[in-house]
C-alpha cells in the first residue's frame, strides 16, 4: 500500500526504512478551550477551570481606552480573548507584576536553600577527608 505521504529513509548500512504516519484525529488550529469568554472584570481567572495563572498572549490597543486580549490559561489550556477596558488592564498588569515577584522571591529562595545544601555536603566532604588536593 503506497501512500503520498509515506516517507523513505535510507540507513547508512544501505537498507531502506519505510515510515508511515500515525493517524491522528484532526486538531484545531490552537488547541485548547474556546468557550467562555473570560471575565470582564477578572482576566487573570480562567472561565473554564477558575484557575488563577491566566495570562496575556498578545494584546493590542484598540479605539480608545480599550485593549484586545487574547489569553491562554495553562492548567486547562483554555485560550479566548476579550476586550477590556484601560483600568481592568492595568489592574491585570498589577497582579501579572505581582506573580513575577512571587515567582522570582521563589526561585531566589530555591536557590539560596540549593546553595546553602551545597555549602553543608562539600563542608561534611572536606571534615570527612573525601576531597583531596587532586580534586581540584
Amino acid at each position: 500500500m503506497s501512500d503520498e505521504s509515506t516517507e523513505h529513509f535510507t540507513l547508512p548500512d544501505g537498507r531502506v526504512v519505510r515510515v508511515f504516519p500515525a493517524s491522528q484525529p484532526a486538531r484545531p488550529e490552537h488547541p485548547g478551550i474556546e468557550e467562555p469568554p473570560p471575565c470582564e472584570d477578572t482576566p487573570q481567572v480562567c472561565p473554564s477551570c477558575s484557575g488563577q495563572l491566566v495570562y496575556p498572549v498578545s494584546w493590542e490597543e484598540r479605539v480608545g481606552d480599550t485593549w484586545k486580549l487574547n489569553l491562554r490559561c495553562p492548567d486547562c489550556e483554555w485560550r479566548g480573548s476579550g476586550e477590556f477596558g484601560q483600568r481592568i488592564v492595568e489592574a491585570f498588569d498589577d497582579v501579572l507584576n505581582d506573580g513575577t515577584e512571587a515567582m522570582l522571591n521563589a526561585l531566589r529562595s530555591a536557590s539560596r536553600a540549593n546553595m546553602e545544601a551545597d555549602v553543608e555536603r562539600f563542608i561534611t566532604a572536606m571534615n570527612g577527608g573525601e576531597i583531596e588536593p587532586m580534586d581540584f
